[in-house]
């Protein structure tokens, strides 16, 4: 069996066809990618040559979800669990959360098909763990398209934690669109009027600024994490947002 490797493209990760690693390089960049003969080999290519999996810290800050594929004939029962047999912690950020026990740790997940077309279907997953009540797999509102979906995704999760009453959290995501939306450019955003750097209109901005609010009630922390690698609560997320978009009856 092969494993390819991608440590830069659009989507980093481990796949197991050509085709599927060919949509995440094909025109992207300075891709950077190779195929394995073990899984393990594949995931060290990416710990060696991908992006870095790092935390990015503020005392107003927020969380993503991810652009998945997924296949429409997969299982919509939520209490199923994909295997985790193949599934791995990323080490360093494992112990940096487990060394503060009374924060809480989320990871959240969004997922798009056909994104950008028509057809398209996106819904989000929120995971605490292992059958807590507080999971989520829904499908958004409005129209289907994965930054939608990773934003709905961080703005459950923040409404959770404060309905709660949490006054700090790290959310666990893979995507550092994200997180360089809402702790580096937003408020660039705000003082231009909601214009990009190029004068067009920002996307998304009910949702940004809907989150940015929430974020203005708790500190939250980032941890980014590889996606496709096999970590177990992003994978769980990804479960959820996968089965959240097979709900997605349209705007």
């Amino acid at each position: 069996m092969a494993f390819y490797a991608v440590a830069r493209g659009f989507e980093a990760g481990v796949y197991g066809t050509w085709a599927e690693c060919e949509r995440q390089v094909k025109g992207y960049s300075k891709a950077r990618f190779k195929k394995f003969s073990t899984r393990q080999e594949a995931l060290d290519f990416i710990q060696q040559f991908g992006p870095d999996s790092n935390s990015v810290s503020s005392g107003k800050s927020i969380s993503i979800a991810t652009k998945r594929k997924f296949s429409t004939n997969e299982t919509t029962t939520s209490s199923k669990k994909p295997s985790t047999s193949n599934m791995v912690m990323d080490s360093s950020s494992l112990r940096k959360m487990n060394e503060r026990k009374d924060i809480p740790v989320v990871y959240t997940d969004g997922a798009c098909s056909n994104n950008g077309r028509g057809g398209a279907l996106a819904g989000f997953g929120v995971f605490w763990g292992d059958n807590h009540e507080d999971n989520v797999s829904k499908p958004i509102t409005g129209k289907a398209t994965n930054n939608r979906a990773e934003y709905s995704a961080v703005i459950c999760a923040l409404k959770q934690a404060l309905s709660r009453g949490h006054t700090e959290l790290i959310i666990c995501t893979d995507s550092k669109l994200l997180i360089n939306s809402v702790t580096k450019w937003i408020k660039g955003w705000q003082r231009n009027g909601w214009k990009t750097a190029k004068g067009e209109p920002v996307l998304n901005q009910d949702l940004l600024e809907e989150m940015n609010e929430l974020l203005s009630r708790i500190k939250v922390e980032f941890q980014h994490v590889a996606g496709h690698a096999g970590i177990y609560g992003n994978e769980m997320a990804d479960k959820l947002a996968r089965e959240g978009a097979q709900q997605y009856s349209g705007s």
